[in-house]
């Protein structure tokens, strides 16, 4: 197999590919993708299915509680995340924006 190489118009050809520390082209080793293919392509499955369990379960969660979808989305995000009294502090804020040029 030939590693083509393609320009971006700038001049600069650039290489197709992973490069290691060194900055050389890694070998390209196909048995190692087709003997992995069967086990991602099981993940990827597994993961199209979880991510449409959860858009169910929110879309579920809005129409009982009142709430849109988008925010029971993103709160559901912020608290799974690292990163939920920061995303609460930014709320806060857009609250009192929204409310200062009312």
């Amino acid at each position: 197999m030939e590693q083509v190489e393609t320009s971006k118009g700038n001049g600069k050809a650039r290489s197709l590919g992973r490069q290691g520390k060194d900055k050389q082209e890694a070998v390209l080793k196909s048995t190692v993708l087709k003997e992995r293919m069967s086990q991602l392509v099981k993940l990827k499955t597994a993961a199209d299915e979880a991510s449409q369990n959860l858009n169910d379960a929110i879309k579920a969660a809005a129409e009982k509680s009142g709430f849109l979808a988008s925010v029971v989305r993103k709160v559901v995000v912020a608290k799974a995340g690292e990163d939920f009294d920061g995303k609460k502090r930014e709320v806060e804020q857009l609250e009192i924006a929204f409310e200062a040029v009312e």
